[in-house]
């Protein structure tokens, strides 16, 4: 499922118009990315949590060249499902 579809379930269900669902998800999404990238984890209760993990440099082999290769050190966003929703998932 994407975001376009996403849109489309809410204003479905809540009688909404795609228009205005589709600026709450934005707004809803942009706050996420916002509070992560400034270091803040957004725990959704009985959803998850979003978090900013640091990863350090590292050496890579590539198995096409045959060359080792440094990836850089970055942040990257990781996404912890709370209980509730992996026994969901595992259940389904």
């Amino acid at each position: 499922m994407n975001k376009t579809e996403i849109v489309e379930q809410v204003s479905i269900k809540t009688g909404l118009p795609k228009k205005k669902v589709e600026q709450i998800v934005n707004l809803f999404l942009d706050n996420i990315k916002e509070e992560v990238q400034n270091g803040n984890d957004v725990e959704i209760r009985g959803f998850g949590t979003f978090f900013r993990l640091y990863q350090e440099k590292r050496n890579v082999k590539s198995p096409i060249a045959g060359k080792t290769i440094e990836v850089p050190a970055k942040n990257k966003i990781c996404f912890k499902a709370s209980k509730t929703t992996e026994s969901k998932i595992k259940g389904a």
